[in-house]
């Protein structure tokens, strides 16, 4: 198997390392309510002096719901600030938690004995960047009773990706990265291991394009791949928080495309992921206070994007799905 890649370190990457750890020291001397407070003034505070943070924000949330009103935008992005803070504080939580924390602050839907049962021989678990997926890993490794693989990217600085491998081991959340053998996930699953794909990341200029959120965005299919050429269940997860914190967690059975994956594989995983894309902006839309706004989910764009548009009108009307660009052309002007 492909050994594991180490990030580069330096100086000022040991650096950043430290003052953000030194900072969480501090924080972690408050008890988690009031933790969560601070957290929240000073996520609140640095959104209103960052113009970075504004036009991110700003930006990505008015185009994903450009018929909503200057003041619906403004509580959006207060409130998804105020989560983001929250989210922080329960990612340093999770190597303090125990079956008392879970239970006060993590609401399964439809209930822990569903979940259960859908854990009981592995899968692939399909989520994104909504609601707490920290938390999501903490209760799901509770639930299954064994670890919980999450498929993700490895940190730039080394210091603070192994941090981030210690507090996720804690609640025995184990990191498989992108840049290992796909074998290890085979044989995880193989031995019906459970194994979580964060998937709504920027898959760069030479990913293909998918519509979400009314625009095109470069996607990842991992999981698409590991559906079709294994026959581990398929689980969609997600997440929100309620107003007093809580976070509510549902997990549902994905279904597989009605298609033979032998017949034309490429159009099986574009229906797949296309399937589970579509599935999570419902939910975001739901939900749009608790998606993580600030990621760069559309930072790559297509060199030809009418090619793309085109392309997707005729396969949704093909296959009887909304359009995702009913006007193009006003898309296309505003790019």
């Amino acid at each position: 198997m492909q050994r594991k890649k180490k990030a580069k370190g330096g100086p000022l990457k040991f650096l950043e390392y430290a003052v953000v750890r030194v900072i969480i020291f501090l924080l972690m001397l408050f008890p988690f309510r009031l933790r969560v407070w601070l957290m929240e003034r000073l996520t609140l505070t640095m959104g209103a002096l960052s113009s970075n943070i504004r036009k991110r924000l700003y930006g990505n949330i008015e185009a994903s719901f450009p018929d909503r009103k200057p003041w619906e935008v403004k509580s959006i992005v207060k409130a998804n600030l105020k989560i983001l803070a929250r989210m922080t504080c329960e990612f340093y939580q999770e190597p303090r938690m125990d079956r008392e924390d879970i239970d006060r602050w993590i609401i399964e839907e439809p209930d822990r004995k569903t979940h259960r049962e859908l854990l009981r021989d592995g899968g692939i678990l399909v989520l994104g960047h909504l609601g707490s997926w920290e938390w999501k890993g903490v209760s799901l490794a509770r639930i299954s009773e064994a670890d919980l693989y999450v498929f993700a990217k490895r940190q730039s600085n080394p210091w603070s990706n192994d941090w981030i491998e210690r507090i996720r081991g804690s609640q025995n959340i184990k990191l498989v990265y992108t840049d290992e053998s796909p074998r290890i996930t085979f044989k995880l699953l193989k031995d019906k291991a459970v194994v979580a794909f964060i998937s709504d990341q920027d898959a760069g200029k030479d990913g293909p394009y998918f519509p979400f959120m009314g625009r095109l965005a470069s996607t990842f299919q991992g999981p698409a791949l590991f559906a079709r050429k294994t026959e581990a269940p398929v689980i969609f997860c997600y997440s929100y928080h309620d107003p007093a914190g809580r976070l509510h967690f549902h997990m549902e059975p994905f279904q597989r495309p009605a298609l033979d994956p032998r017949a034309d594989s490429v159009e099986w995983e574009r229906m797949f992921t296309y399937k589970w894309v579509k599935t999570l902006e419902a939910k975001v839309r739901e939900f749009p206070a608790d998606y993580y706004w600030l990621h760069r989910r559309w930072k790559s764009r297509p060199e030809d994007p009418q090619k793309w548009i085109e392309f997707w009108t005729e396969w949704e009307k093909q296959h009887g799905f909304p359009l995702s660009f009913p006007d193009g052309k006003e898309y296309l002007r505003k790019q």
